[in-house]
């Protein structure tokens, strides 16, 4: 142990968590007011400053204003997700669904929650009710909300479903109080969804730093209990010291200016080095204790030193010439701060992901003006510190070479969408884990992950495998099933319909229970010709979930193409009484057109065709693509049958003629077959 007399009850530069309450000073105002909003609106949105201490103020200080007697608390949720599962076993599901699920139930197997919507899964939750009987609100928060505004290019598609989920939650579960947490730089391009999200009932709140009382309580309430307490009058001159910043002009010329507030960061990272350097016997702080072991600019000179380091280490930068770049950018000549906006790729002649990983760091702050990000050093305390590094360069402690580390930093710089710098960091995790099969296994499916968002199908493939064969070393039955999973959709991507059957059949025999890669064996049985085995294993799912929307889509799509028309119809007509979106779609439509028209109804057959043609139009032309030639084969099949042979022998041409989609190859070589009947015969009779 080093120093004090026990463990810090400060947190350092960690957040506050539920289990820190006791310990949270300074906030008291905030979390009522919060827990108030929160109680009170079906929406609330709190915004700050990166350091502001948005997370610890609802992990600790809103979330112990609400009883357990009055109030159903879920975990803090994120939109970022980990690295344990991956991705591609998620094919069909948004990862920020699946992310926020999972954080707000984290002791469900991920088999349970795959595929849920957030009305579904809070539907499905037991209701908890008060001791009237009364069902109890549902409290729900999302931390770090500007995650879901990092432009990864392959996740841009889920966003705006992510957020017709929320909505659609807002509306479907009357009890639920939805609180989301937001970078204020990031606050511009939520705005336009916040209506969407919740059209009335919503408010927000901006937190801002710590005012001089408040950060005096959490200099000095974290003391309570620990045997040790401020001398009169030291916690006030700590609390100013944090306040008073000194500006030096070229000239030499000094001016001491006190701030109204206080940075929480700034705070925690001088009373910690504070607590860890007194000596053990010390009960009383006193002003000499101030002088020896926290003088301010010394220690906020020696943080900024380190994550400098921390950040040219990360990004192969020169140390040096990034903290030149650092004072010369963001310091002016008359020793004030300055304001740099955000080019397309660069800041001020730097990569742009530097200034991200300063501003995660508590170095600089962002804003947006004018449409344009802005950055500047995140409180005037800074700018001797940064003057002060670039003078003397104090040997930094050395960076925690622990694998987990390097995966859980690899994880981070994926949610900030620096992919670059999520790879490099996997790598090392991968290298350093060597004896650690569970950490090495996790870095192989994160970077198995990014190799299939990059559609690098291959080493997706190579990835999962290894993290597989490292989980089966530590038996952990259900890794290995959601990996193989992840490797059946591998398959699929390539086109490798037999191999993805054999993964699949391994993913559902570790994990019997999963409806979902049920549903995806079927499918890839279908897409290899087994039809049969296909329509077997979506009748499996249908024994014990009878409402699972994709079994009931492919078992009644793969009736027609079976000839069993009158049971598609039945699956149809079930899935349009339960999913009635579902059963909306354009080629569910056209195999209910083609079920019609087997069974002798060409009127219903007929309007339905021209209905299923006319919406995947309509799809394609939204998304510039090509129109689905499964629904112009089906309303081929339609149109011959109702003596259309010239409509019928276009929409053949067109389905056939397509490679992207694709018909597969039995619904090919039937729509061949149809094609030089018509051609050759005439219409079919």
């Amino acid at each position: 142990m080093t120093g004090g007399a026990g463990r810090s009850p400060y947190v350092g530069l960690r957040s506050y968590q539920p289990t820190d309450a006791g310990r949270f000073f300074g906030r008291e105002a905030e979390s009522y007011h919060m827990a108030t909003l929160w109680s009170t609106h079906r929406l609330v949105v709190l915004y700050g400053a990166s350091g502001a201490g948005k997370t610890s103020l609802v992990a600790a200080g809103v979330r112990a204003q609400l009883t357990a007697d009055d109030a159903d608390i879920l975990p803090v949720g994120r939109v970022a997700q980990a690295s344990a599962v991956p991705t591609a076993a998620l094919a069909r599901h948004n990862p920020y669904t699946f992310a926020l699920l999972s954080s707000w139930s984290p002791n469900d197997p991920p088999n349970h929650l795959s595929g849920l919507s957030v009305a579904e899964y809070l539907a499905r939750r037991p209701a908890r009710n008060d001791r009237y009987g009364d069902p109890l609100p549902v409290f729900a928060a999302i931390d770090r909300f500007e995650e879901l505004f990092h432009d990864l290019p392959h996740r841009r598609g889920y966003r705006e479903q992510f957020i017709e989920q929320l909505a659609g939650s807002i509306n479907e579960v009357p009890r639920l109080r939805l609180l989301i947490s937001i970078r204020e730089d990031s606050l511009a391009r939520f705005l336009p969804y916040e209506p969407v999200i919740c059209r009335d009932s919503r408010s927000s709140f901006h937190l801002l730093p710590l005012d001089e009382s408040a950060a005096l309580r959490a200099v000095t309430g974290p003391l309570e209990g620990t045997g040790r307490a401020f001398g009169p009058g030291v916690a006030t001159r700590l609390v100013n010291d944090l306040r008073t910043s000194a500006f030096t002009d070229r000239l030499g010329v000094t001016t001491n200016v006190r701030a109204d507030r206080v940075e929480p960061v700034q705070l925690q990272v001088v009373c910690s080095a504070l607590w860890d350097a007194l000596p053990p016997e010390a009960a009383v702080i006193t002003d000499e204790h101030l002088r020896s072991y926290a003088d301010v600019n010394r220690t906020l000179a020696d943080f900024s030193a380190r994550a400098v380091i921390e950040v040219a280490r990360e990004h192969e930068r020169d140390e040096a010439g990034l903290r030149y770049w650092l004072e010369r950018t963001f310091v002016t000549e008359l020793g004030t701060r300055n304001t740099v906006y955000e080019g397309v790729s660069h800041t001020a002649g730097m990569p742009n992901a530097i200034a991200h990983a300063l501003v995660d760091r508590h170095i600089l702050k962002a804003e947006w003006r004018s449409g344009s990000r802005w950055y500047e050093l995140q409180h005037d305390r800074l700018i001797e510190a940064v003057r002060a590094g670039n003078r003397q360069s104090p040997e930094p402690d050395r960076i925690d070479g622990r694998p987990i580390d390097y995966l859980r930093t690899a994880e981070a710089a994926l949610a900030d969408g620096e992919l670059d710098l999520a790879r490099k960091h996997a790598q090392e995790a991968v290298r350093l884990a060597e004896g650690d099969p569970r950490i090495q296994a996790e870095a192989e499916s994160f970077l198995g992950d990014l190799a299939f968002q990059d559609e690098r199908y291959a080493e997706a493939e190579t990835r999962y495998r290894r993290a597989a064969e490292l989980f089966e070393l530590i038996q952990d039955s259900t890794a290995v099933g959601m990996l193989l999973a992840a490797i059946g959709q591998v398959l699929k991507r390539e086109g490798r319909y037999a191999a993805a059957v054999a993964d699949l059949q391994g993913a559902v025999a570790r994990l019997p229970g999963n409806r979902s890669f049920r549903v995806e064996l079927a499918h890839a049985l279908w897409q290899a010709g087994q039809l049969r085995g296909a329509e077997g294993e979506y009748g499996g799912v249908l024994t014990y979930a009878p409402d699972e929307e994709n079994a009931l889509t492919g078992r009644g799509e793969l009736r027609t193409e079976l000839g069993e028309f009158a049971g598609a119809l039945d699956d149809l007509d079930n899935l349009a009484r339960l999913k009635p979106a579902a059963a909306a779609q354009p080629a569910v439509r056209a195999a209910r057109a083609r079920a019609f028209a087997e069974l002798g109804r060409l009127a219903e057959a007929v309007a339905e065709a021209d209905t299923a043609l006319r919406e995947a139009q309509a799809q394609a032309t939204r998304t510039q693509t090509a129109i689905d030639p499964v629904v112009q084969w089906r309303v081929a099949i339609v149109a011959a049958r109702a003596g259309d042979p010239a409509r019928a022998t276009a929409l053949l041409e067109s389905a056939l003629g397509q490679s992207a989609p694709a018909l597969m190859r039995h619904q090919r070589a039937d729509a061949r077959r149809l094609l030089e009947n018509l051609t050759s015969h005439g219409p079919e009779s």
